[in-house]
């Protein structure tokens, strides 16, 4: 006679809980529920989704993994889109519950530039563009808004009266919040001061950064250099160069007022192109002309899906519908 027993299989899994709390940083109006929760392996995504719709204890196998809750996908600089984060890794035994904490802060850091009341005296127009590794915003003389970067050095130039200003650089970290107030500097040299003050809520450090306006920038245009369209309207005149923006309309025909804005009356002989996808003034666009063939075919709104879209396009920089505008297109690449 024989006996035999079977020994029971030894547990693979085990539990996860969640405590989630947010740093002081972090706005009143922001509602960690709402945050998106990711949890990987080092290979993959095991769980993706809102915290709010999620159990709160959570079965994995066993094993170690990385935890992360944040309030957006953040890849490119944006107006108004700061972002929080925290991230945690978390061993998961068998039988057993584990808590994964995070404190969820800041991950990016805001810019926003003030323009000083005696600046409008010393130049007729002016604007600023700062730009990261991940792309750049156009600041107009009215924008007020803050824009948002990734950590890491950003580049301030400044358009003033035709003239692109090479501003030097900047080490963004984390919760920065820059306030870089543009004046002119009383001096018999001419150059342009920068200050950049630094809230003091957030990270506290002292920059100070000058602009000389007879340091220009002088890289030549190209596709992988275009002129933003701020540029493209200051140096109307130039031939074979590349303009980059985004599609924001077109406009209606040649007798109509400047109505880029209604789909419905839209000609697919042109595109408006603007460095804010929210732009709708006409003087600070560019009217691109659409010649029969191959661009209008793939450049104009026929295509609803081209509405938006960040586009390079190179041509002549000529008036056009007696606006500032782009013709003789010769060439063009979605970005």
């Amino acid at each position: 006679m024989f006996a035999c027993s079977q020994k029971e299989a030894p547990e693979k899994t085990g539990f996860l809980t969640l405590n989630i709390s947010q740093a002081t940083s972090l706005k009143s109006d922001i509602e960690i529920t709402d945050f998106t929760l990711r949890i990987s392996d080092g290979h993959a995504d095991l769980i993706k989704g809102r915290i709010g719709d999620l159990p709160s204890q959570i079965a994995l196998p066993v094993g170690t993994y990385t935890i992360e809750a944040y309030s957006m996908e953040f890849s490119d600089p944006k107006f108004e889109m700061p972002f929080y984060s925290g991230k945690t890794t978390v061993d998961i035994e068998a039988g057993e519950t584990n808590v994964a904490s995070l404190v969820c802060s800041q991950g990016n850091a805001g810019v926003k530039v003030v323009w000083s009341n005696d600046f409008p005296t010393s130049f007729a127009t002016y604007e600023a563009q700062i730009t990261g590794d991940q792309g750049y915003l156009h600041y107009s003389s009215d924008e007020t808004r803050i824009g948002y970067f990734l950590p890491g050095k950003v580049s301030i130039s400044i358009l003033a009266d035709g003239v692109t200003i090479n501003g030097g650089t900047v080490v963004l970290a984390a919760k920065d919040l820059l306030t870089a107030t543009l004046h002119p500097k009383q001096a018999p040299s001419g150059k342009l001061n920068i200050d950049i003050s630094i809230d003091e809520t957030v990270n506290n450090r002292d920059i100070d950064v000058v602009v000389d306006p007879e340091y220009k920038v002088n890289e030549p245009n190209s596709q992988t250099n275009p002129y933003n369209i701020a540029q493209a309207i200051a140096k109307q005149g130039e031939t074979g160069v590349w303009v980059t923006g985004y599609i924001v309309g077109a406009k209606p025909s040649a007798t109509s007022n400047y109505d880029f804005v209604n789909p419905g009356t839209w000609q697919n002989t042109n595109i408006v192109l603007a460095d804010d996808i929210t732009e709708t003034s006409d003087t600070k666009v560019i009217f691109v002309q659409l010649p029969a063939g191959t661009y209008r075919t793939n450049l104009s709104l026929d295509k609803p899906e081209n509405l938006h879209q960040k586009v390079k396009i190179k041509g002549n920089l000529a008036t056009y519908f007696s606006r500032a505008g782009l013709t003789g297109i010769s060439g063009f690449s979605f970005q």
